[in-house]
Formats: structure tokens, sequence, C-alpha cells
């Protein structure tokens, strides 16, 4: 979150004004450098099957600071949700650095449905491989 704008304090409605409100208080780096990928079927063997990706990536900028001194497994991480994924082929996208103009903010939540922290969502189609 940046310093000079504040998330008011208070309960929301829901998740969904929760993150309609971080979207002014939280900063998105301009470029990602993808270092994992994970892919998979929900609902395998039923009617309502479909395909996930997920990206694990990192900023940048601060990335190539923990690589000046050995310690590039220390930066932070998160998580990039593709949206409507449909099984493409995404090796092209693994220690690449990406951009993208639109993107959402989305909780990531545990089985019970509470929620553990913030990914950023994608389509696919919006990445640009730098």
């Amino acid at each position: 979150m940046t310093k000079d704008k504040k998330l008011p304090l208070g309960i929301y409605k829901s998740q969904q004004k929760l993150l309609e409100a971080m979207y002014g208080v939280v900063t998105v780096p301009s470029s990602l450098k993808v270092v994992d990928i994970n892919t998979g079927i929900m609902n395998e063997g039923e009617g309502n099957q479909r395909s996930w990706a997920n990206l694990t990536a990192v900023d940048t900028l601060l990335y190539e600071k923990f690589e000046s001194i050995g310690q590039e497994e220390f930066c932070p991480t998160f998580k990039v949700k593709l949206k409507n994924y449909l099984g493409e082929d995404l090796s092209q996208l693994q220690d690449k650095e990406i951009s993208f103009e639109d993107y959402e903010l989305a909780f990531i939540t545990d089985k019970y449905k509470q929620p553990l922290g913030l990914a950023l969502v994608l389509e696919l189609n919006t990445i640009s491989v730098n």
C-alpha cells in the first residue's frame, strides 16, 4: 500500500466492496517476472470441469535488487490468477518479464472461503511478454 493513501477503517458489506476500496491504495508494479506456473483442472471428470492456471510473480525491479546480492530466493512473491484460461501452453511465460494494462484484484481464500491475501487477476490475452 502506498503511504499517502489510506483505506478507511470500517466494515464493508461484501468482499467486492472491500476490493473496490483497495484499488485506490494498492500499488501494482508495471512489469512482473514470472517465476513459476501452476495449472490444473477443477472438478475433473465432472460435467462442470474446467482448466485453471496461476502464475507466481515478483516485482521485476525488486527482484533485480535481491538478485544483485545473491538473495533472489527471498524476494517476495505474489499470485496471478489467469481469468478465462482454457488450457493454453504457458511455457513462453516462464522466467519472462510480462506487462499488462488491465487487472483485477481478488482474495486468495482457504478451504473455508476465509480471505488469506490478495491476488492479481489477468486475462491471458492482455499479457505482453517484454
